[in-house]
């Protein structure tokens, strides 16, 4: 796994605002996560696999 992999740079995680907090959630999954957690169903947000694309470049280029 990559630096990047976590929940909260996943398309499916989810925040809502509720009247005893935040709410933090996987919408695919449907259940509640940390920001931190990690799962295998990762999918990057499209900026989060920009990021991973131009680090992997620059591996290759050295």
């Amino acid at each position: 796994m990559n630096r990047f992999h976590a929940c909260a740079t996943c398309i499916y995680y989810r925040i809502e605002k509720r009247a005893d907090g935040l709410y933090t959630y996987c919408r695919r999954l449907g259940y509640e996560t940390k920001p931190n957690y990690r799962f295998n169903c990762w999918t990057p947000k499209p900026n989060v696999r920009r990021l991973m694309e131009k680090e992997e470049g620059k591996e290759e280029s050295h």
